[in-house]
């Protein structure tokens, strides 16, 4: 008879300990998707907004579980403005893994970085990533030089 209040007391322990852990995991998760929320500038979001998101990430206390407090991350995403070099059909593109596209997609990103200005290209990779839009892989060789290029040109000048 004892051994099965023993059984049943640790039995009724662990069942405690995961519905603190579950309960832990969801508060954290809440809280990464709220600092995911409030860390990506969006296109033409207004100075007034972005201050707002600013202080609500800034008054947000570390919550301990990351070696490097995500909080200053999400502090440097929001004081970056995303520029758009005449681009915004790209965005639709967000989410796609790079190697993903289609032959009709690169060609979109091929029109947009050969139409720029070759001292532009490096602030557009930028933004792309700011985005969260990855450059086609078959692209990346090419902006490589271009950007590899211009810095060439720089140089001798």
């Amino acid at each position: 008879m004892d051994i099965v209040i023993i059984v049943c007391s640790i039995a009724l322990i662990v069942l405690c300990l995961f519905d603190i852990i579950q309960k832990v995991r969801k508060r954290q998760q809440k809280e990464h998707d709220t600092a995911s929320t409030l860390s990506k500038p969006e296109a033409g979001e207004s100075a007034q907004t972005l201050e707002e998101r600013l202080r609500t990430v800034e008054a947000q206390e570390c919550c301990g579980t990351h070696a490097v407090c995500e909080k200053e991350q999400m502090i440097r995403a929001l004081r970056q403005r995303i520029d758009y070099f005449d681009d915004e059909e790209l965005d639709a593109y967000r989410g796609i893994a790079a190697e993903d596209y289609t032959d009709a997609q690169i060609e979109e990103f091929r029109e947009v970085l050969y139409t720029m200005q070759p001292k532009e290209i490096e602030d557009w990779l930028k933004s792309l990533e700011l985005r969260e839009v990855a450059l086609p892989m078959v692209l990346k060789e090419e902006a490589c030089t271009l950007i590899a290029d211009e810095r060439g040109r720089r140089a001798a000048q």
